[in-house]
């Protein structure tokens, strides 16, 4: 007898994984809908905030995004148990595959785009700052002379 190796069965490639992944979601399924709709509204929210929103308000935010994130174990859990009262499919695996890709990766995504913007506007304030002493610092140079 031969033996013959089993040929693997699945996607191969990550373009196949992320073709495999976006089959296996019945995106016309009310739950996905509101799982996208909310990152939606996440994603506007982020974005008002960054634009017009204070430092307590941006980060109080993005606290409350991580809290959902670290929650995320329980929630998969939680989904896995009781996924026939709102989806047609089980999306909750052990490993949390389903819910931390369409959960807390575009959560995570926003929480980095918003620290990201932080930065931005520390660094803008520190320019601003530094030429307003140098600027200072020649007018007071303007006066003695």
């Amino acid at each position: 007898m031969t033996h013959h190796a089993y040929a693997q069965v699945g996607p191969q490639t990550p373009t196949e994984q992320i073709q495999a992944f976006k089959a296996a979601i019945t995106w016309s399924e009310p739950f996905i809908q509101c799982l996208l709709a909310f990152q939606a509204v996440v994603i506007i929210t982020a974005i008002a905030l960054t634009k017009k929103g204070g430092l307590y308000t941006r980060m109080g935010f993005m606290i409350i995004l991580a809290i959902i994130v670290r929650l995320a174990e329980r929630l998969n859990v939680m989904g896995n148990s009781r996924w026939k009262e709102f989806a047609t499919q089980n999306y909750f695996d052990r490993g949390g595959i389903f819910i931390g890709i369409m959960l807390c990766a575009p959560l995570l995504c926003v929480c980095f785009g918003m620290l990201f913007a932080m930065f931005r506007e520390a660094n803008t304030l520190l320019v601003d700052v530094k030429a307003m002493k140098i600027k200072a610092q020649q007018e007071q140079q303007q006066k003695k002379k």
